[in-house]
């Protein structure tokens, strides 16, 4: 279980990373609508799987 939260935790906050920067990136012309959508699609599913693991510890 200590395993599962030492990896759980690092990937949850690298998925908000995910969620940040993209919209940032856009912003600035350095990446497409479409690139960002999906960044932003896997960034939500990643870190609403990694924190409900680790959460749910706590």
């Amino acid at each position: 279980m200590k395993t599962l939260l030492a990896i759980a935790k690092p990937v949850s906050w690298t998925s908000l990373a995910l969620i940040v920067v993209p919209p940032i990136l856009f912003f600035t012309g350095s990446l497409s609508q479409a690139a960002m959508n999906q960044f932003l699609l896997a960034g939500t599913f990643i870190w609403f799987i990694s924190a409900s693991l680790w959460m749910r510890s706590e």
